[in-house]
């Protein structure tokens, strides 16, 4: 039995209502012949037929008054409706037509018997109706779900697939293009017989070249970070900052440092972590305009989270750029407006958080805060270190290994 699919001949949000409504007039119905056979002393009133058929259409009426209900508060979309209440109408009228011509044949005790089972009739096809029809609705939904979600599932994978040819084609193919390109530069500066114009060309080419093996990192990053398919572990925070602080002391030349960390700090994320204060450490010293920059990293491990706060001497961040710091954007100094973006999107990814905590011409101060973890799993410091070089050699960036060695 079917209603019109488009709902063009009623509401479809008003169809809950007319279910109520036809449950409603069933059951003002059903009490009104009751009141007229005890009014009038009919003997109907008390024959078995005529209580089974009372008996049996109560739970009926109270289920078409209960699904006009459900279907408000129902997951089911209304355009599902239309065809449910054409299921309740339809099976009310099959049932009634079936009845009417069983008493055409059958001898009946007159005009009210006919009229309760033809009432009976109506009652029994229309609660019928109505719960094959809301059954069936789910079903269809359900079925649709499935089907969205296996389409979901294919282009996931597809996407999966996508990405780790993205990230196999950056690490293999251009950022081994950006190695050579790097040392032949380090080369032709330190080596050949070069006019200070020629070597400032050396240089600039070197600090190019240098900069792509840091975008290319980062994007691979940002690649891995929207996979979906990391597993988060107890990672040695500790170990991980100083570690990036020894780089950051290595690469950037005269700076100064001071650390508060104690040992054996654990947090839960993955390998991808020190990528978020190796960028946070990188922009408190590449924007320092201060004759000797000066960095601080304060760790505050708490029961729950761990925060750590990393402070600079640098010149402050405009007000400008403060609301979008942490938005991807077409350019932001040698990070291509990745650094941060990617900061906000592996703490997001640990269930942490990162925030500008204060910011002014005597330098700026970011905090990070990432889930505590009670137990490190006790792996030992030469196990660590193994992983931090095995980490390292995963990214395939052979210029920051060099830097490590």
């Amino acid at each position: 039995m079917q209603w019109p699919a488009s709902g063009r001949f009623v509401d479809s949000e008003r169809i809950p209502a007319i279910v109520v409504g036809f449950g409603a007039l069933l059951t003002t119905a059903l009490v009104a012949e009751v009141v007229l056979l005890f009014a009038f002393a009919s003997p109907l009133l008390f024959e078995g037929q005529f209580v089974v058929g009372v008996v049996t259409t109560a739970p009926f009426v109270a289920g078409i008054v209960f699904g006009g209900y459900w279907l408000r508060t129902s997951s089911l979309p209304s355009t599902r409706y239309s065809r449910i209440l054409g299921w309740c109408f339809g099976g009310s009228i099959l049932f009634v037509a079936i009845n009417f011509a069983l008493v055409l044949v059958m001898p009946t005790g007159g005009l009210a018997e006919v009229l309760a089972w033809l009432r009976w009739a109506v009652a029994l096809g229309a609660g019928v109706g109505l719960g094959i029809g809301c059954l069936e609705a789910q079903a269809v939904e359900r079925a649709l779900a499935a089907e969205r979600a296996t389409l979901r599932a294919d282009y996931l994978e597809d996407q999966r697939d996508y990405l780790d040819y993205l990230n196999s084609v950056l690490r293999h193919e251009v950022l081994n293009t950006a190695t050579v390109i790097n040392g032949y530069a380090m080369l032709l500066r330190d080596e050949a017989p070069l006019d200070e114009q020629s070597r400032e060309w050396a240089d600039i080419v070197i600090e190019e070249s240098d900069e792509m093996a840091t975008v290319i990192d980062d994007v691979r990053v940002l690649l891995q970070t929207t996979d979906g398919s990391f597993q988060l572990e107890p990672v040695d925070l500790s170990r991980i900052l100083r570690g990036e602080v020894r780089k950051l002391e290595h690469k950037r030349g005269p700076i100064e440092v001071e650390t508060s960390i104690p040992d054996d700090v654990f947090v839960r994320a993955d390998d991808l972590l020190a990528r978020v204060f190796a960028n946070l450490l990188a922009n408190a010293v590449e924007h320092n305009d201060a004759a000797t920059p000066r960095v601080s990293v304060t760790v505050d491990p708490g029961p729950d989270a761990v925060r750590v706060e990393i402070a600079d001497n640098g010149p402050g961040i405009p007000d400008s750029t403060r609301e979008s710091l942490f938005e991807r954007v077409e350019r932001r100094g040698s990070t291509h407006g990745l650094g941060l973006y990617l900061v906000d999107q592996l703490a997001t990814r640990y269930d942490g958080a990162v925030e500008l905590v204060e910011t002014s011409a005597d330098g700026s101060t970011f905090a990070v805060e990432i889930p505590a973890v009670a137990d490190g799993g006790g792996r030992n410091r030469d196990g660590a270190e193994t992983e931090e070089r095995a980490a390292l050699e995963r990214s395939g960036n052979s210029l920051l290994l060099t830097n490590v060695e």
